[in-house]
């Protein structure tokens, strides 16, 4: 006999037989419900019954196959393949979720688990995993033969992110922070990185087959942008001569060959010693320290200040969206953070 409950702003049926697995499925509606069980109950009366794919198969079992055989076509394979490990851990955050039947899965089940999981971790962190654990599923129903089942990632309200970031670097903590790295290929990177505006993914990836310095232009493939068109990279004097003084590989690999990881920690570290010394010196020199001096520095943060130095260098947004490869001017826009007293002054050489 089937049994239909409400959870959340979803329909849950249950249908039970001595012997059996239960049948469950999950509807937005509770007259959609209503219809599916009594096709079901004829169907099992008349020995018509079989059982979805979705019923017979674990959560855990999608997200592994999927990691098996998507994650590692992505270009950010190696953060995605560590997140969907993660979920699949024993004891992990995502066992309520990773542990059911895919049929069985609803979007109160993800809303309870989303809720508890940004108590714990930031809303970009939560969003990031849900997109990762929606795309399996909708993988699973369009090319896996999954049919019939709903995604109750689609169902649910998504984190609210707000990312938006304003930091412009100065020189001095550019020198700052150059000076107190222990690695040479961060200090190119983080050079070339203010040169060209080029994401820390897409400068690991750049290819000596695909740069040329008589044209001073870089290539970059759509395999390794985050938006996946490819573009080319106009190079400054100064990102040309950094480029000359590496050893370029003869058959015509990546130019660097640090992991991306190993970027964000040893920039990191970079940073935290760089205010140290900024802390210890003003303290010897008895004023007090500048708070805001080599705080709250990313990588990522080189390419809002190299776009926004160009902007202030006179390029227009055409050309700027041609640096950065931002496909709307909305998005470039997020990344350009012209200085006030930069806009004064030019207003009062136009005066």
């Amino acid at each position: 006999m089937a049994s239909i409950s409400q959870r959340g702003n979803s329909w849950r049926v249950r249908i039970i037989r001595r012997g059996d697995l239960p049948i469950t499925k999950t509807f937005s509606s509770e007259e959609a419900a209503r219809v599916w069980a009594q096709g079901v109950e004829a169907d099992l009366a008349r020995g018509l019954y079989k059982r979805p794919i979705g019923d017979r198969t674990t959560f855990a079992e999608v997200l592994r196959r999927y990691s098996d055989s998507v994650t590692p076509t992505k270009r950010g394979k190696s953060s995605e393949g560590y997140r969907i490990k993660t979920m699949l851990a024993a004891g992990s955050h995502a066992k309520a979720l990773t542990c059911k039947f895919l049929s069985d899965l609803s979007s109160a089940d993800v809303a309870a688990w989303r809720d508890r999981r940004l108590r714990e971790s930031a809303p970009a962190t939560v969003l990031r995993e849900m997109a990762i654990m929606s795309n399996a599923i909708n993988v699973a129903v369009v090319d896996w033969g999954y049919s019939g089942l709903t995604n109750p990632f689609e169902q649910v309200r998504k984190p609210r992110v707000r990312d938006h970031r304003d930091r412009r670097v100065s020189a001095a903590e550019i020198d700052a922070i150059l000076g107190a790295t222990e690695s040479r290929e961060l200090s190119l990177l983080v050079r070339l990185a203010l040169e060209c505006a080029a994401r820390r993914g897409e400068l690991l990836a750049l290819k000596w087959r695909n740069i040329d310095l008589a044209a001073r232009t870089a290539r970059l493939d759509g395999m390794d942008t985050k938006n996946g068109f490819g573009r080319t990279v106009p190079l400054s004097p100064a990102a040309v001569e950094l480029l000359r003084a590496l050893p370029r590989r003869l058959d015509g690999g990546e130019v660097f060959t640090m992991r991306g990881d190993s970027v964000t920690q040893a920039f990191s570290r970079a940073v935290q010693r760089a205010r140290g010394t900024y802390e210890r010196t003003c303290a010897a020199e008895g004023v007090a320290a500048d708070p805001a001096h080599l705080g709250d520095i990313r990588f990522h943060d080189l390419r809002h200040e190299s776009l926004s130095r160009w902007a202030e260098a006179g390029l227009s947004s055409l050309e700027l969206a041609a640096v950065s490869g931002h496909r709307t001017l909305q998005l470039l826009s997020r990344y350009v953070h012209l200085k006030p007293e930069a806009l004064a002054q030019k207003l009062a050489a136009s005066a």
